[in-house]
């Protein structure tokens, strides 16, 4: 019987002590996601001003910040495969906080590339009306009918 006990004693401090691993790689995430947060933010604003260089430098930061997370996340992974996080009282708030960051850099991404998207079909209609190029039709490999990108364009004035 007191052998039972000290397994049942070992067991509990081993799921307590991943526990608080567990919260330590959320609270990581969570502060780490506040960075990409302000790092998408500083690409959105990059793009509007068309601060290619900045953009740049942004972009690289992001994907390290990202990296990071991926291993973060693998870690979170790992530990919590034994815990059921939802139900836990430490790490509920935790997880409810990284959930809602997350889903906020997803809001904004998607808001990049639907920004992104919508200025680059406007622009390619600007040009395709202004610099009609070839009116040969082109096929992918696939058999598909393929638009022709612009090749070049040389203009005097400001757009």
């Amino acid at each position: 019987m007191p052998e039972e006990k000290l397994e049942q004693t070992g067991t509990t401090d081993t799921i307590i002590a991943q526990k608080q691993n567990l919260v330590s790689v959320m609270q990581e995430e969570n502060v780490l996601l506040d960075k990409i947060l302000e790092q998408q933010t500083l690409l959105h604003n990059c793009v509007k001003e068309k601060d290619w260089d900045t953009l740049n430098r942004n972009i690289e930061n992001l994907q390290n910040l990202s990296d990071h997370f991926v291993e973060l996340e693998e870690k979170r992974m790992a530990l919590s495969s034994n815990v059921d996080m939802a139900q836990d009282s430490e790490i509920s708030p935790v997880l409810s906080e990284v959930r809602g960051k997350l889903q906020k850099s997803k809001v904004e991404n998607k808001v990049l590339n639907e920004y992104i998207s919508t200025t680059r079909k406007f622009l390619q209609g600007v040009f395709d009306s202004v610099v009609p190029q070839r009116r040969n039709v082109l096929y992918s490999k696939k058999g598909q009918i393929v638009k022709p990108e612009l090749s070049s364009v040389v203009l005097n004035q400001m757009i």
